[in-house]
This record gives C-alpha cells, sequence and structure tokens, in this order.
C-alpha cells in the first residue's frame, strides 16, 4: 500500500476497526482491475481492421447495392437480356440498318425486279408482247384482273388515272407490289389537245404529285388520254410517252370473243397491247388471250422490260408505239 492507504487505513482502524479495513483494500483492489481491462478494450479498438474482415465487409456493401438496383428496377434484367438476344439475332441474320435502307430503295425503284428471270428466259429467240391496262385501277374489276395475272405468272403495265389511284390507293400499291408497273394516265382523263396548256400543265402535276403520295415515287411512263398529244403536251409532260401497235377494242364492242380475236389478228413481237382493266369482259378475255399467245410462242414483259431487251433508250418527250426486233 502506498503511503495515503497506510494513513487512511490507520483512521479507519483508529475509528471502526480491522474488518473494515480490510473491505475498503479489497473494494479498492477490484477497482483498479476494472481500470485495466478498460485500457486493454480501447486499446483493442483502436487496432486496424484485418484485410479478410474488410474483404468481407467490402462483398456485403456491393451484394447490398445490387439487391436494392434489382428491388427498384426489376425490368432491368429483363431488358438486359432482350437486348443481347436482339443483338445475337442481328448478328447472325446479319441485318444491318444500311443494308435494310438499300434494300427498301432498291425496291421503290425497281419494283420489276421479280420478274428478271422473266426476261433472262425471252432472250432465247421467244416473241414478246407487253399487255397495258388503262382508266383504273378499279374496286370491281382490277383486283381479279391482278389475281389472274398472279396465277398466270404474267407481268403487265397499268396507265392509272390520278383521281382512281387517290380513290383506290390500296389496288394501285398492289399492283407495284405484285411486280406490274404503275404509269400515268393524266389525271381526269381529259383530252390534253382540246384544252389549255396550262390546265393541261395542272392535270399532269396533279396526277404526278398523287402517284408521289400514294407509290412514294414519281411515275417513269405516261399515255395520255384518246392518245391525243402535240409538241406543247410532250414538253409540259417531259416523260416518255406509251402508245400502242394493237388496238382490241375492247371498250367499244365489250365482247369477250371479240376481244381476243382482235388481239390475236394484230399481233406482232413487240407488240404493246391496249386494253381497259374497267370493263369485266376485258378481265374475262385475258387469261384466254396469254395461253392462246403462249401456245404461239409469245412471253409477256413489261414497257420497260420489252424497251430494255430490244435496245430502246425510253426518252422524254419521245413516242413509242411498238418495240419490233
Amino acid at each position: 500500500m502506498n503511503l495515503l492507504d497506510r494513513l487512511f487505513s490507520r483512521e479507519i482502524e483508529r475509528r471502526t476497526g480491522a474488518h473494515a479495513i480490510t473491505i475498503y483494500i479489497e473494494s479498492e483492489n477490484a477497482r483498479k482491475r476494472s481500470r485495466s481491462r478498460g485500457k486493454k478494450v480501447i486499446q483493442s479498438a483502436n487496432k486496424k481492421p484485418r484485410k479478410n474482415a474488410t474483404k468481407v465487409t467490402t462483398k456485403k456493401l456491393q451484394g447490398s447495392f445490387l439487391q436494392r438496383i434489382d428491388t427498384r428496377f426489376p425490368w432491368l434484367k429483363l431488358f438486359a437480356v432482350c437486348l443481347i438476344g436482339v443483338i445475337v439475332v442481328l448478328d447472325l441474320c446479319d441485318l444491318t440498318i444500311s443494308h435494310t435502307s438499300n434494300e427498301l430503295n432498291r425496291i421503290r425503284i425497281a419494283p420489276m425486279a421479280k420478274h428478271v428471270r422473266v426476261t433472262e428466259r425471252v432472250l432465247n429467240g421467244k416473241k414478246l408482247v407487253a399487255l397495258t391496262f388503262d382508266d383504273g385501277p378499279s374496286e370491281l374489276t382490277t383486283p381479279r384482273l391482278l389475281d389472274t395475272l398472279k396465277e398466270k405468272d404474267t407481268p403487265a403495265t397499268f396507265f392509272m388515272l390520278g383521281s382512281m389511284t387517290r380513290t383506290y390507293p390500296d389496288i394501285a400499291k398492289r399492283i407495284e407490289k405484285e411486280g406490274h408497273i404503275a404509269a400515268s394516265h393524266t389525271m381526269y382523263h381529259q383530252n390534253l389537245i382540246r384544252i389549255s396548256a396550262n390546265a393541261a400543265r395542272d392535270d399532269i402535276n396533279e396526277a404526278k404529285a398523287t402517284y408521289s403520295n400514294t407509290l412514294g415515287h414519281d411515275p417513269t411512263l405516261v399515255r395520255p388520254p384518246y392518245g391525243n398529244y402535240n409538241d406543247n403536251i410532250r414538253n409540259a409532260i417531259n416523260l416518255p410517252i406509251i402508245l400502242w401497235s394493237v388496238d382490241t377494242l375492247d371498250w367499244k364492242s365489250k365482247d369477250v370473243d371479240a376481244i381476243v380475236a382482235a388481239t390475236k389478228n394484230q399481233i406482232h413481237d413487240g407488240a404493246i397491247v391496249l386494253m381497259h382493266d374497267i370493263y369485266p369482259t376485258t378481265v374475262d378475255a385475258v387469261p384466254i388471250i396469254i395461253d392462246d399467245l403462249r401456245q404461239d410462242g409469245y412471253e409477256f414483259v413489261t414497257i420497260s422490260e420489252l424497251a430494255n431487251i430490244r435496245g430502246a433508250s425510253l426518252t422524254p418527250g419521245t413516242v413509242y408505239y411498238n418495240f419490233r426486233p
């Protein structure tokens, strides 16, 4: 014991006796031991954490962060999986934006690409003929005609009125979609040489705008109503003018046998046949004409194909009646 303890012990001994001294000393020793244990706990708390403990804590924090993301955005995982799937599919199919754009441009510029095989087939000495149809499209007759042409694998050229195209845009689109050429027959079927030059120009421009809005491009060929034109009309149209060398007079006879006979009597290699897809009798005559002419060695092509095969350049303002060899 130190001096203070001895002095205090003597005072206690004097007053209370030796038993009290013993109790005090035991109490003081217990207090010192408690103070010593407190220092050790503080020192242990000030020590740096071990490396393994740090790793465990970091992993717990990371797991907690991912769990919070998954809870707040449950769709994010599904979106990521779908995105990866789309990327894999595009890579396998080799579908790129530029490739798709080129395909769309090809279809828009050259709707007759599906009939290239016909062009290659007829080059082996076959006689050629182009069927053309005016004044449509008609809701009552043109779809049936398209069904026949599709069944017979026969391309044709349709000189459509702008007014009818505006009324039946879906039929006009089907004409191009199924591999035929959609050309202009002006807007309102006016006799262009009997109206003013300005009125004729307005009619032609309105038709051109209608085709562009409906089909996505301007017409490349035109047939003036009644086949009438003059120099002013040719300059106003500024497109190749397609007339005909075989007139079936289907609008006049409206008789199947007469239409078939008129076609066979006038047919020749490189002929352009004039018909109208607005008459039921014409539609009835078409399959007979196709079968008879094929039996005679003819193959059917569009105006553009016929000109290309015969080496003719379709020049704006020039009038074409046929493409003989």
